[in-house]
Parts: C-alpha cells; structure tokens; sequence
C-alpha cells in the first residue's frame, strides 16, 4: 500500500518540536546546499520520495507538487509535513515536507526515469529525474528498446572496430548465461558442482555454436513488403542448416507477391536460439513458450502472423521457382479454394506426393510417389484427400475460424489430414496444384520409423485417432491399395474430353478463347475435363500449364501419341466429348460414337467454314473457291448429322443451319467475356487498331482492304496512328510499317495496347461466326467501328447499331467522327460495356451449355 505521511494542516508552529517522521528527520537542507533554494528532492528510489518544497514569496502557502514517471503523470501530493530542519533552516514556516512510501508497485518496469516538478509552474526540483533501475523486473520492452536503442546506434555510427568487438563480447557473455539458466529452468533443480560443470560446458558450447554461425553460414535478408500478403509459418526444432538452406532457397526464388517468414523455434538449442543473427528483413524468428511439437508451433506461429494467408512450410524443405505465387493464383482465380498444397518432389527429382489419398481405415497413400514428374496424370490441379502440412496454403481467416490445427493430434501427425477434412466438411475444396513445386527432404525432421521411440510414433497413435473421428466419412472410400487411379479422382462425378487441333492460345486468337471459356463452363457443371489436341501431342508451354492450372488434364506425347490412342486406352468412359471445330468433328464423332455408344457428342463449329468460303469465292469471284465452298458444306453437314448437338456462337449461323438440317439440336452457346474498360480519359488516349490472328485469312484481308480503300479517305490525323496487332504476321501486312501505320504483331497482354486507344475498327470482307474482336473492344471500353460481316450473329442494336459502316465512306468518317468527338466516344463505349455485361456474362454462358448438352436427337 502506498502511504504519504500526512500531519493535520492546522498544527500551529507552537507544535514544531513535536517528532517528525524518520524520513524527513533525515532529510537536512542545509547538508545539501539547498538552505537558499526553494525545494529539493533528498531522497527518490524504489522504496520512496522525500524531500521539500516552498515559496519563498508566500512562506506560508502549501505548494502541490507532481510525481512523474518519465511523461506519465503518476500521483499530485501536497509539499506540508511536518520539517523540523527546515525551520531552524529558516525556510518559511517548516511545514514543507513531503514523503511517499512503498511506491515500488507503481514502477514495474526494469527502467524508470522519476521526475518531481511544482504541479503549478511546472518546474522540476533539484535532485529530479533520477533514473530507477529494477534488477527484479524481468526483460521487458523498457529493457528491450534501451539495448537495441544501444546496439542499434553503435552498428549505425561505429567506426573502430575495436567498439564492436567489445560491444560483442559483452552480449555473447550475457548471451552465455540467458543459455546456461534456460537450460537450468529445462533441466530442473541440479546439484550446485554438477551445475557448475553444465554451466562450463554450455559456456563452450555456446561459443561454438555463435562462432561456427557466424563463419559458416551468410547472412540472409529478404526485403520485406508494405504488408505481407502471404505468413509463411516454419516451425522448426534444432537442425539449424537444414533451416538455413529451407531460407537460402527463398532467397534464391523470392515470390511476387509480398510476404513474411516466421521461423517458430520450438525449444531449439542448436544454432537455431542464435538466428536471428543471421536472419533479416521479411524474416522473424519467433520462439516457442515451450518445446511443445509440430501442432503448438505451428499454432503459435499462425497467431502471430498478420498476412491474408497462412502458408505452412516444413524447414526440411527447397521451394521452386513459383513455388508461392502459383498457390495464391489459385486461390484468386478458382472459386471455393480452402487449402492449396504443393506438388512434392525428393532430391532426385522424383516425385514424393500429388496430393494424398486416404483409404476406408484411415491410411494415406502418397499419390504419385516414386512416379514420372512429367507424366499428365500428375501435372493438373485436382482435388485431393489431403496436402501434406509440408507445404500447404490456406486462408488466415478460415484456419482461425477452424481453430487451426487440432490439439487432440499433439504432438504431430495426422493434423493436416484432419484439417483437410475439415476444411471439405465446411465446403471448401482441398486441391493440390502441381504448377507449385518444392522439394522435400523427407524424415529430415523426424525420422520414418513409426516403430521406434520418437516423434515419428506417433503417426501410428494418431492414425486411430483420426479413424475414429472420420469413420463416417471413410467409408464410402475403397480399401487400401484398390484402384488408387480411380480413387485419386473419386470425386470425379463427370468426365468430358474436349478435342482440338492443338492447344489453345486464347491471348492470340478468338477460337482458342471461346474454347477455354466453354472449357470453364464444363467444370462449373460438374466435368472433369480432359484436352486432347489432335494435330499437334507436342506439350507446348506455358499453354499446355496454363490449362492445366485451372485443372484441365492435358494429354501429351509421348505418354499418347493419339486421339485414337485416348480413346482406345480409357479405363472409364467419358459422359461427354466436345468437338471443337470441324476437323475434329470429322474425324472422330464416329469412334467416339462407336467406342462409347451411352456418351453424349457436342460438336462447336467454331465457325462455318463452308460460309466463309462462300463469301470469299463470292468477292473474288473465284469458280474453284465456288467449287470448295460446296465440298465443304456436306462435308461440314454431314459432321452435324454424327453428334447429340451443335453449338455455335452466330445467331446468323443457327438461323441457317436450323433451316438446312432441321433434325440436329442446334444451339447458341456464346463464351464469357470479362468487362475491364481503360481508366485512361479520351484526351490522354490516341489512335486505333485492328487485331486477331493472320493465320485467319479475313484478317489480312480487312487489314490490306483498310490500308487500300478506307485510310486514304480519312481527314489528316497526325496524331492518330493505325496499329495492326496479332500473332502469325505476314509479309504483305509487315511491309505497311510506317509513319502511318504501327505494324506491331503479337503483343503479351491486349488490354496494355489497347488501354491506351480510342477505338479499334473490324472492316472484315468476309467470314463467319462471331468476332472475338469486336466483343473484346467493347469489354477493354472501346468503341469498334466495323463491317456488316463483323457485326454478323451479335447483338448490335440500339446506339451500337450506328457503328456498323455500309460503304468506305461510311467507314471513314465514322472512324473520324469516334476519333475526335470525345463525348459520341463515350456514348459509343458505354453502350459496348452495356452489351458485354447483359448478353456475355458467365452465368449466361454456363446456363446456355447446359441447355446444349440436355439435347438428344
């Protein structure tokens, strides 16, 4: 209890030899100087505050004074006890004194700075601050923030080297005995000689253990972002190199997005109590209360952690290339992800795990393990029973809200399994994503043997456990061993091979677009869909990954070498196969009709490619193209009458097809377009553009038709360059490069080009189909001035109807008008994005392929 000495304000100088306390008695002003002062603080430590003040003009006035612990204000208290010094002094009336007692619970901390002042003027008496140091009080952030404030100014200023080595010495010293008496605290009462040869021991062994560090291994900074995206939590125990080469190998593959390390020392007492030392930046080594195994340390780490996610990382680990952004991709880019888990390799190169499969008792089974890396059936993403906690990614939010991984498990084994399954009982997917790759020392931490009498135990222990809560859920799973392809995809409820000449480059043309967009319709139905590219088995990356990202199984050579090949070596027969574009339809609607009599057929024409002839022939007035034209109609037709239904995009091409062939379901299926307008305003915007694929031969048409017969009727806009854009350029379009036009091919990403035009135009002669090219102008906001044959099977109606040009004139001087009329601009703009938004949204699309695949001839 805190106590001030309080004599009563009335006590008349006649009283003055009455006894004062000892403390006051004590005090004598004249001893310190002070006989001619006005106050003067005798005596401040933990135990109390003595000393006196007065005013000199007011001899008899009480003077309030302030006690302060540095700027915190801690008590107001009245300068009126009881000094018998002070009147024989001749300081006023000798009622002055002050004195505050058992004061040591209001100064808790290892470092104070104790401060008296008149509460009035605010001037501090002689005697104060005194600095109060507390032996007693622990480390804490006073002591904290004084030595690094120390060390911290000496590492910044320090130009002796001399200055550093003492400064070291001193900290390595104490170092020594924080070791020696958290080994005392482990250990437990010894007695006082054997204490004597642990602390000459520890001594040694800690001088080792820093100087081996710091000669042995480089210091490793990793330069932290704003604020981290991803917390990759390592937990870790002793083996400190295998935890230095874990963080030499994110040095050497630092993601993109921002991150930080948490190092989770669980009861370390290898080099690992010193890594910080070492360890700088994004990283922080962070320690465990006590060693208490895989399950607390991971816990621990997740609570301390502040990014989005929470990406567990065993230290017995090498990260990739990509390692973490392809996981945070895919929880961005697919809906409903709850954990995402690395594809893991051992040191050979040969695989470890693609995702676990847990049989009906409980046991896991490596998927993958010892198999051939770059076989397709373990390079798509998919759904798993399990990731290993080795490398596994999932939402900070969601492992909070599912209390993180379950204590019942302590110390280790089985928690991630059952966090999976805990995670797919809430409704969220467990996949595994195989762009993601990490190398993985397996048993480095904890040995393989189950048998034995260390931590690996306890995966035998806690298998029951895990059994016992799952049971329920486990047995709709197959028996250990049985059909472990299968049962890797036991959640596969439908299968669909989606056939087409190669593989699609949806970024250089509108076919491969409208196919990968349909291709994400069939997964949001339900299909495991696998691609086969007909023409070319070559695997071509990065299109090949790119599919195989989203979860689309890509076969390849030379594990098949054929479209016959897939089809004849299925072990289960697929419910759908999805032609796209002719040649397929053509050459494989009959086996697959054949091979698998129950399965549906859907045939997407793409385009009409007797149409587009047609109209070639028609412009060019051309008997053979006439003559090639009527060839591929009945091919083409003929195609149509082999399949359940057949999609296009053209309200045009439906329309005629519906009249020549009545029988065949035909249906319009458009594919999503994404709306994603400029942000640039007219006026910093410039020039227009046409773009697609030159292997498409209307499009070096409507390009030299441009250069030809439109351009050169245009008024003089220096400032607004034509670009030509698209891959597969050839030498007839290459060679317009000039001041007027920007001839500049492919470009890696449309909407950075386009981002900065005002418009684009499609003056197309000829062709068939909808035109990715005008759907994408309107998404990217631009208005597309364009042909009748463009504007073909769209919905271009209302305002957009006006950006339809009849005639070369027409076309110029709308392009003008569009070029220069900031306001018509943006009405042209708005009704695009309108458009995009009501007719070519995914829920349209996926609600359009269901009513495709019902029909049934």
């Amino acid at each position: 209890m805190l106590n001030q000495v309080d004599l009563p304000e009335k006590t008349r100088p006649k009283d003055r030899k009455a006894s004062a306390p000892d403390s006051a008695d004590k005090a004598k002003p004249s001893a310190n100087g002070q006989s001619q002062g006005w106050g003067f603080v005798d005596e401040l430590n933990l135990r109390r505050i003595v000393g006196w003040a007065w005013n000199p003009e007011r001899p008899d006035e009480t003077r309030e004074l302030e006690i302060l612990d540095d700027d915190q204000h801690l008590l107001t208290i009245p300068a009126n006890l009881r000094r018998p010094d002070l009147l024989d002094a001749g300081i006023g009336n000798g009622y002055h004194g002050f004195a505050v007692e058992n004061i040591a619970f209001l100064l808790p901390k290892s470092r104070h700075l104790l401060r008296v002042r008149c509460a009035k003027t605010k001037a501090e008496l002689p005697g104060s601050p005194r600095l109060i140091v507390r032996p007693d009080s622990g480390f804490d952030d006073h002591a904290a923030d004084f030595i690094d404030g120390v060390l911290s100014s000496l590492a910044a200023h320090a130009s002796d080297i001399r200055l550093v080595d003492e400064a070291l010495a001193l900290v390595l010293g104490r170092l020594n005995d924080l070791v020696n008496a958290r080994f005392r605290l482990e250990s437990g009462a010894r007695h006082e000689v054997q204490d004597m040869v642990s602390r000459v021991r520890l001594t040694d062994w800690t001088h080792e253990l820093v100087t081996n560090l710091l000669h042995s291994y480089r210091p490793i900074e990793i330069e932290p972002g704003p604020a981290p995206l991803v917390s990759v939590v390592i937990p870790v125990h002793d083996k400190f190199e295998t935890t230095y080469r874990c963080i030499e190998s994110i040095r050497l593959h630092p993601p993109k997005c921002p991150i930080e390390i948490l190092i989770v020392d669980d009861g370390s007492k290898d080099e690992t109590l010193f890594a910080s030392l070492l360890f700088a930046g994004a990283i922080r080594v962070i320690r465990t209360p006590k060693n208490g195994g895989f399950i607390e340390a991971c816990n621990f780490g997740a609570a301390q952690a502040r990014g989005d996610y929470i990406f567990f990382l065993n230290n017995d680990t090498l990260v990739r290339d990509r390692w973490l952004d392809e996981l945070v991709e895919t929880f961005e880019t697919i809906p409903d992800i709850g954990i995402a888990g690395s594809r893991l390799f051992f040191p050979d190169g040969t695989l470890q795990e693609v995702g676990g499969i847990v049989w009906r008792l409980g046991d896991g089974w490596n998927w993958g393990r010892g198999g051939d890396p770059a076989a397709p059936q373990f390079n798509y993403l998919r759904d798993a029973d399990y990731v290993s906690g080795a490398a596994m990614l999932i939402r900070r939010a969601l492992f909070e809200a599912l209390g993180g991984f379950d204590r019942h498990y302590l110390p280790a084994y089985y928690e991630d399994v059952d966090l999976c399954f805990r995670v797919r009982a809430a409704g969220r997917r467990v996949v595994v994503q195989p762009a993601s790759e990490i190398v993985h020392l397996e048993g480095v931490s904890n040995g393989t043997d189950t048998a034995g009498t260390g931590l690996k135990r306890y995966q035998a222990v806690n298998h029951r456990k895990f059994f016992l809560r799952w049971k329920d859920t486990l047995a709709r799973h197959r028996m250990n061993g049985e059909h472990p392809t299968l049962e890797a995809e036991r959640d596969v409820i439908r299968r669909a091979y989606f056939i087409d000449d190669t593989i699609l480059t949806p970024e250089q043309d509108a076919g491969s677009n409208g196919a990968l967009q349909h291709i994400l319709a069939l997964q949001q139905l339900g299909y495991k869909v696998t691609f086969i590219p007909s023409d070319n088995m070559a695997r071509l990356d990065p299109h090949t990954r790119a599919l195989e990202k989203i979860g689309v199984e890509c076969l390849y050579a030379p594990y098949f070498w054929s479209v016959e090949e897939v089809l004849r070596k299925a072990l289960v027969a697929p419910d759908l196969v999805y032609f796209h574009r002719f040649s397929n339809a053509s050459k494989y609607a009959a086996m697959a009709r054949e091979k698998f009599p129950k399965c549906r057929l859907v045939y997407n024409v793409c385009d009409l490619h007797f149409l587009r002839e047609e109209r070639e022939a028609e412009l060019a007035d051309d008997a053979a193209l006439r003559a090639s034209a009527a060839v591929k109609r009945k091919r083409e037709l003929a195609a149509m009458q082999q399949v359940d239904c057949v999609i296009v995009y053209s309200t045009a091409e439906a329309e005629l097809l519906r009249t020549i062939l009545p029988e065949v379901p035909v249906e319009i299926v458009f594919w999503a377009v994404e709306s994603r307008p400029t942000t640039l305003p007219f006026a910093q915007r410039a020039g227009y553009a046409f773009f697609g694929s030159y292997k498409h031969p209307p499009n070096e048409d409507a390009v030299l038709h441009f250069a030809d017969a439109i351009m050169p009727l245009l008024p003089e806009l220096p400032d607004q360059r034509f670009a030509v854009i698209g891959s597969n350029m050839p030498e007839s379009i290459a060679r317009l490069h000039g001041p007027a036009i920007d001839v500049r091919g492919h470009v890696p990403v449309l909407a950075d080009a386009l981002h900065t035009l005002r418009c684009t135009i499609a003056p197309l002669r000829y062709g068939a189909g909808v035109k990715g090219k005008v759907l994408e102008s309107f998404a990217h906001g631009l208005p597309c001035v364009m042909s009748e044959i463009a504007a073909e099977g769209l919905p271009i109606e209302g305002d957009l109807a006006w950006l339809v040009a009849r005639s070369p004139e027409d076309f110029a001087a709308k392009l003008n008008r569009v070029l220069t009329d900031a306001a018509w601009n943006e009405k042209m703009a708005r009704a695009g994005l309108a458009m995009i938004d009501e007719k070519f949204g995914k829920a349209a699309m996926v609600k359009e392929m269901q009513k495709a695949l019902e029909q049934t001839r």
